[in-house]
């Protein structure tokens, strides 16, 4: 019998944070077209907001997973596991 192992949701805090980014860039173009006096703003809370997805643990482009080849790319357990 295949042993228990946890599913997981991908809510820890490195997908949780590329989800946010993500949006952002997705309506960044609709934002600074309505506000074009403050797209400079925009451009750099998003790029800022790049900068925290990619430097939190593992840090890279890659959303951790648990079936991971790469050792360094399994999520972190979370409180309640």
């Amino acid at each position: 019998m295949a042993p228990a192992q946890t599913e997981d949701r991908g809510l820890d805090m490195k997908s949780i944070a590329i989800n946010i980014f993500s949006i952002l860039l997705f309506i960044l173009p609709i934002v600074s077209y309505i506000y074009q006096e403050n797209v400079r703003q925009f451009c750099a809370g998003v790029l800022g907001a790049f900068f925290i997805a990619f430097l939190l643990p593992p840090v890279g482009w890659k959303r951790p997973h648990p079936y991971s080849d790469m050792p360094d790319n399994y999520p972190y357990p979370r409180k309640n596991d």
